[in-house]
């Protein structure tokens, strides 16, 4: 079974969240997806159930402070991402109008 971990991450310009993907990108093959967010603080990562330990210090690595992202900033954060994802699917029904 598979899990979404949510963390927050201090990253404060698009090199630290570069650098936290380069992290991920490495054990790519370990995840069944990611993402990074520098606005948000946030990394999502969908791994193994079991995986947390290894998605966290693969993070902390980075050297970047990491913690667990609190309920309130996964909320915001999904909250965002489905709104993202809606805007661009009207846009592409847009586009095939």
């Amino acid at each position: 079974m598979t899990k979404t971990f949510y963390f927050n991450v201090a990253m404060s310009c698009g090199g630290c969240s570069g650098a936290v993907e380069r992290a991920l990108m490495k054990k790519e093959a370990e995840f069944e997806s990611y993402n990074v967010s520098l606005e948000d603080q946030i990394v999502e990562v969908t791994a193994g159930d079991d995986d947390y330990d290894m998605v966290n210090e693969t993070i902390s690595k980075t050297g970047k402070a990491t913690r667990d992202a609190t309920e309130e900033e996964i909320e915001q954060y999904v909250k965002k991402q489905e709104a993202l994802k809606q805007a661009e699917e009207e846009e592409e029904d847009e586009e095939e109008k």
